[in-house]
């Protein structure tokens, strides 16, 4: 176990990356709510002078918002290019530098990705853009996973075919979060009507999953899939309050008297947080689900070997 210790320097780092990576992400939540995603007609300049000759503090508005998100875009690409190098020569596990690659190369397309939406000018890659962050911030959680003392530490379970249907709830609850995340970037970035109508409701399906989830966390009798499944429905509880905030500043409840004030301070600030916290949603779900898989190698060697426990159980849920 002592040559696979993670390193605590390795470790503080991918904190401070995950949290610095939230910069970028909530300017662009914000720009992407005012829309002002057109600030610059050129990248990687904008107006004309380098990122860092332009002078941001000056300016206003929208080009303070898009310029501010250009800059901690490159912030986080000097942060996971030194992830990389305290990665290459301080832990020995091939999964973390095969991970820390795979962020690095991320964090590379998630920029190409932002200068192409500015370039083309279309909604479409600016969708993408936005989707593609959640992909490179769950890897930068789980990166912190696996580079603590908690991720050889963790509870371990009492029953593996609990565990298993752990696992199925998860990947259940992961695919229906990832299609109410589309669903939510639809309607942001391209106004999409029928997105309109199922986005709303599709958020029950959520909440459904999740409790399931929880249910299950706990039944595998592993305190760590008992907390990670807790912690997820409390962020899905959390992002359901902000989506009912949302539709009442966007849209009101004018049987109640509420009226929405298109652009004000409170809707941009609401409207921003619930596309932030959905992020923060998707990740921790990502990262109990692999917590959920990182218990199994000491339950059982294949799932095949817990196919009927695993199937008997899930008839007595049902």
């Amino acid at each position: 176990m002592s040559q696979i210790s993670p390193t605590r320097w390795l470790h503080l780092l991918a904190w401070l990356t995950a949290i610095v990576a939230l910069l970028p992400i909530s300017v662009g939540a914000v720009v992407t709510t005012v829309d002002a995603g057109m600030a610059f007609a050129d990248w990687p300049t904008s107006d004309g002078q380098g990122m860092l000759a332009y002078p941001w503090l000056k300016s206003t508005g929208d080009q303070f918002l898009e310029h501010g998100h250009r800059l901690a875009g490159m912030l986080v690409g000097l942060m996971t290019l030194g992830l990389a190098a305290t990665a290459y020569f301080t832990d020995c596990r091939e999964s973390v530098k095969l991970l820390v690659g795979a962020i690095l190369i991320g964090v590379i397309l998630q920029g190409l990705l932002g200068g192409a939406r500015v370039l083309a000018d279309q909604r479409y890659i600016a969708l993408g853009h936005g989707l593609f962050a959640a992909v490179v911030f769950s890897q930068m959680g789980v990166l912190v996973s696996m580079t603590s003392q908690t991720w050889f530490q963790q509870s371990p379970v009492t029953d593996p075919a609990r565990t298993w249907i752990s696992l199925i709830m998860g990947l259940t609850l992961l695919a229906v979060l990832s299609t109410q995340y589309v669903l939510g970037s639809l309607l942001r970035h391209l106004g999409w009507a029928q997105a309109w109508l199922i986005h709303p409701w599709f958020a029950i399906v959520v909440v459904l999953a999740a409790v399931g989830f929880l249910i299950t966390g706990y039944r595998t009798g592993s305190r760590t899939l008992a907390w990670a499944s807790g912690l997820v429905i409390s962020c899905v509880l959390c992002q359901a309050v902000l989506g009912v905030a949302t539709w009442g500043v966007r849209y009101g409840f004018p049987q109640w008297g509420v009226v929405a004030v298109q652009q004000s301070s409170l809707q941009v600030a609401v409207r921003s947080l619930h596309k932030v916290v959905g992020l923060l949603t998707f990740m921790t779900t990502v990262l109990a689900v692999v917590r959920t898989w990182h218990l199994l190698p000491a339950t059982a060697s294949t799932p095949a070997q817990l196919s009927r426990p695993v199937l008997s159980e899930m008839g007595g849920l049902a």
